[in-house]
């Protein structure tokens, strides 16, 4: 019978998998303490989790949480995940700069939008824009046909105003008056017989 700990460090990883929008598997074997410990505190100030695991209990509450199972491959080493909560996308900009400054550090992978991506494809998530980036790129979207209907209604509402100062500063033609006689017909000629 697995002991009381175990099951409970399963049952924990298992709640904290299913707050996460995405995950990240971080081998830190080379990397200094401080450097790890740098790492942490830049990933915290993300409001991102970090969390050494041992790999067993990371493949049963993973598997468990709906994680398939190819996961294990990167479960082999000394592991850290990376819980994202809020943007998924955030912790691998932050662990991307961190890798400039220590080499030691390597991704193993990365399980986004239920799908795993392998290490190669690390630098494309981190490449991918952030949720207020997608915001702000929809928002200038949305507003560039807005701002053009604005305009081209502004532009008629001007050209129509200019159009009824001409209309008011042209002089008026007078109407002939209604109580004014009508002009007498004048009867044509009466023909004249043709001279044989």
């Amino acid at each position: 019978m697995p002991k009381q700990v175990k099951i409970d460090a399963v049952a924990g990883l298992k709640e904290r998998i299913g707050k996460t929008s995405a995950l990240y598997f971080v081998d830190f074997t080379k990397l200094a303490a401080n450097d790890f410990n740098t790492l942490r505190r830049k990933l915290g100030e993300s409001k991102v989790a970090v969390r050494v695991v041992k790999n067993r209990l990371a493949l049963r509450a993973l598997t468990e949480s709906g994680v398939p199972a190819d996961i294990e491959k990167l479960l082999t080493g000394p592991t850290s995940l990376v819980f994202a909560v809020d943007d998924p996308i955030a912790p691998a900009r932050t662990i991307r700069e961190q890798m400039k400054k220590m080499a030691a550090l390597k991704v193993k992978g990365a399980y986004l939008d239920r799908v795993l991506y392998p290490a190669d494809q690390f630098n494309f998530i981190a490449g991918l824009p952030t949720k207020n980036e997608l915001r702000g790129e929809v928002v200038g979207v949305l507003q560039g046909p807005i701002y053009g209907l604005v305009t081209t209604l502004d532009g008629l509402l001007s050209e129509f105003v200019w159009v009824l100062d001409q209309v008011k500063d042209r002089p008026r033609a007078t109407a002939p008056a209604a109580d004014a006689p009508a002009p007498e017909a004048t009867a044509p000629a009466p023909e004249q017989p043709a001279a044989a």
